[in-house]
């Protein structure tokens, strides 16, 4: 309800929306190309594209402007060159959507609009900023050019954390297995394609940083 609401009031102001723009740096730019990627294969009028913040900053598309959704991310809301997109976009005109885990941090002060997601929790908390941003994307394709698969996705994400939390439960021991037969080698190759794509970047960061791996083995 909170994102069809987001829309819709988008709509109320600009019923031509032109374009959809998702900007963010590292893992957070990474998660939101499942987004971009959904819109990429369903939108017949409307354009999007994904941009790294200072990308987006010193090389801001000439399309941005009242016709257009700029969502921004930062999973703690500080990220400075994507809280200075948030306030470019929005000196620009777009309708601004910021994406955040932290409540009124930077990022949030010039965005029209801020949807939180959780992290701490479990293992579904970690997925929500992707999924919700995906949610995002669904609703601007279904209130602006309609999309015959919006209920069957609604569902969808209605049942998407719980499938997640079983499936953890489920492979947990095979992937400590996994970390203990390879915890010494020196390469380890993350692939993905499709709407994974640039995801594999946001695992292979976790795989990397040991602090963040530590996090995720806390949860039962």
């Amino acid at each position: 309800m909170e994102l069809n609401y987001i829309i819709r009031q988008i709509k109320e102001k600009q019923p031509d929306i032109k374009s959809v723009f998702f900007v963010g740096c590292g893992a957070s730019k990474a998660e939101l190309y499942p987004a971009n990627y959904f819109l990429e294969g369903n939108v017949k009028q409307l354009r999007t594209s994904l941009h790294t913040a200072n990308e987006f900053n010193y090389v801001t598309p000439v399309s941005v402007d009242e016709t257009s959704i700029v969502i921004t991310c930062s999973l703690g809301g500080t990220t400075p060159e994507t809280v200075t997109a948030t306030l470019k976009a929005k000196e620009l005109g777009a309708h601004v959507i910021s994406v955040t885990h932290i409540e009124d941090s930077a990022i949030t002060k010039d965005a029209d609009y801020v949807v939180y997601h959780g992290w701490e929790a479990n293992y579904a908390a970690k997925l929500e900023k992707m999924t919700k941003v995906l949610g995002l994307a669904v609703e601007i394709l279904n209130q602006f050019e309609s999309y015959e698969h919006y209920n069957k996705m609604l569902d969808g994400f209605s049942k998407i954390y719980d499938l997640i939390e079983s499936s953890v439960a489920t492979v947990l021991p095979q992937a400590k297995a996994f970390a203990d037969s390879y915890k010494d080698e020196p390469v380890i190759y993350v692939m993905s394609s499709g709407a994974t794509h640039e995801v594999a970047y946001a695992f292979n960061y976790l795989f990397a940083n040991g602090n963040a791996m530590d996090q995720l083995w806390k949860f039962p």
